[in-house]
């Protein structure tokens, strides 16, 4: 905010909720429990409304139980207004959102229908179509919408302009005089490129024989994420990136790898497509990998693959990816050469069956217009600020195992690291460094205050300074599991914190954590329960020995 209490921007969360499939968008509708409801599909917006700023949300396309998420009064009013006493939040349709209402499920009858089901139920402004602009008039007139709903429904859409100021005189707005200096800025720059050099999760790294990249070497970056420019983006990414309105500003990871490769030499080819069945640029690719010292292979998906109006239907790599992958490790297998394996993808890529080959394996996702300086830094081991997998990356089975339709969560195999039982590819968390840590944790219950304090020191037993992130979760007892009728997660992330250690120092991490809040379990209700019985507090690297400490409540 300003100093006259101008909020920089009107933040809104998307999608509410539970918005997963995009096959028959706006016409879909899945059965999800009370347990589902809060313990997954409205815990993330829980967390938003009553610990963020967020002036509303916009509805999603599909419908939950049979109700179409922008006419879901249970939803908009009692959970969002009521239960989260967010009276003011401002709820806005996606685009067309209103018309798709004449279909399925509920087939309204006419476009005042639609009208009539959405603004009685808690939505304030249509996006995208117009049965609004048409038919509200007459449904105020005719006395099917009150002018109490109308007028609601305009406060909670004007009261946030208010706020920021929109109405004031410009000289009392901050926010109307930012200098055009702060575009493309070095402060802005510098936190960019300490985001992405967060962000990349280092999967593997076996002896250090791969990574970090040697300058001066020859490195051939081969696989068609290595060259690629609009192709780090991700879906929603538009012309703006550029001055030039294109992508020409957009290092490669080629390019960005070259860069840092002083006194080197570093050659690149695409070898195949993304999506293809184009093999003509293969031999090119083979010879460049047999001359190097060092081999990059970028493989993933990009948003020809991976945007909005489809469903992937398998986590494998498209067109003929697996097959020049194959060859590349087969040259890297007889010449002895350090290979690396870099993924560039949004959504989950499964390598079971390749995991073995690399030398190396790096997560990257969407890299975007800058995102190649800062993964290049990262493996030349200029910095050591790797992240941690924000998401389990299943074996590709697993999409002919679970129905994309399916909305249990719990259901086997199960979803995500809180029920998946199977062996995952890697694990949510998974991240490692080129440093090594030793990590060593005390706790501590106050008595009667339902607080515990874990103390833990992260030691720098490596040979370079480095980022360590602890992750601290919470797993009932089995003594709880036994007795509740609902599903239990395996464990639940509750919080994390990212510490810097110098070589051979040591620092300290303190987190708090409150029972009452942090222990409870979504009952079949979609009620936060504290259970009587044990309960673990597990501290984590994603990789190496965790902490256990076991509580009794």
């Amino acid at each position: 905010e300003d100093d006259h209490g101008h909020p920089r921007m009107l933040p809104y969360l998307k999608h509410f909720t539970a918005y997963s499939t995009e096959k028959n968008r706006g016409h879909d509708t899945y059965n999800i429990s009370m347990h589902d409801f809060f313990d997954t599909y409205l815990a993330q917006y829980e967390i938003a409304f009553q610990e963020g700023k967020p002036v509303g949300a916009m509805c999603s396309y599909n419908a939950e139980n049979g109700f179409p998420s922008c006419a879901n009064n249970y939803l908009l009013n009692t959970v969002v207004r009521e239960m989260w006493n967010r009276t003011d939040a401002h709820i806005t349709t996606d685009c067309g959102a209103v018309t798709n209402l004449r279909g399925p499920p509920i087939n309204a009858a006419s476009d005042m229908d639609t009208v009539l089901f959405t603004i009685r139920n808690g939505t304030d402004l249509e996006m995208g179509s117009s049965n609004w602009i048409q038919e509200l008039p007459d449904a105020v007139q005719s006395g099917q919408v009150s002018e109490k709903v109308l007028d609601e429904a305009l406060r909670r859409g004007f009261i946030h302009h208010f706020r920021a100021g929109r109405f004031d005189d410009l000289g009392s707005v901050a926010w109307s005089k930012v200098p055009g200096s702060v575009i493309n800025s070095t402060q802005h720059r510098d936190i960019q490129f300490s985001a992405g050099l967060q962000s990349v999760v280092l999967l593997k790294n076996d002896d250090k024989s791969a990574l970090p990249l040697v300058r001066g070497t020859k490195i051939a970056v081969v696989g068609p994420m290595g060259v690629t420019r609009a192709g780090l983006l991700s879906d929603y990414a538009g012309d703006q990136q550029c001055f030039s309105a294109n992508d020409a500003c957009i290092p490669t990871i080629a390019e960005a790898i070259a860069l840092l490769n002083t006194d080197g030499v570093t050659q690149s080819a695409a070898g195949v497509d993304v999506n293809s069945n184009r093999t003509d640029g293969i031999q090119a690719a083979i010879q460049l990998v047999e001359s190097a010292d060092a081999i990059v292979l970028a493989l993933g998906i990009d948003k020809t693959i991976e945007h909005e109006g489809i469903d992937r239907v398998t986590i494998d790599l498209p067109g003929l990816q697996n097959t020049f992958a194959e060859k590349i490790y087969e040259v890297a297998k007889v010449s002895g050469k350090p290979l690396v394996l870099i993924l560039c993808n949004g959504g989950p890529l499964a390598i079971d069956g390749y995991v073995e080959q690399p030398n190396a394996i790096v997560e990257a996702f969407n890299l975007g217009g800058a995102g190649s300086s800062p993964l290049a830094s990262l493996l030349f081991g200029d910095a050591n600020k790797w992240g941690k997998l924000p998401y389990t990356i299943y074996p590709k089975e697993y999409v002919n195992q679970q129905s994309m339709v399916n909305y249990d969560m719990a259901k086997y195999p199960g979803r995500t690291y809180k029920y998946y039982q199977e062996k995952a590819v890697f694990a949510f968390g998974y991240g490692l460094s080129y440093t090594a840590f030793k990590l060593t944790c005390t706790s501590k219950e106050k008595e009667g205050s339902g607080s515990i304090s874990v103390v833990c020191n992260v030691e720098n037993v490596g040979n370079m300074g480095g980022d360590e992130v602890l992750m601290v979760f919470h797993s009932a007892g089995q003594d709880i599991r036994d007795k509740v009728k609902h599903p239990v997660p395996i464990k639940q992330l509750i919080d994390f914190q990212r510490v810097a250690v110098s070589r051979g120092a040591t620092e300290s991490v303190a987190f708090s954590i409150d029972k009452a809040s942090e222990f409870a379990l979504i009952n079949e209700d979609g009620v936060k329960t504290l259970y009587k019985g044990r309960h673990n507090v597990i501290i984590s690297r994603g990789h190496g020995n965790d902490v256990n400490f076991p509580f009794q409540v």
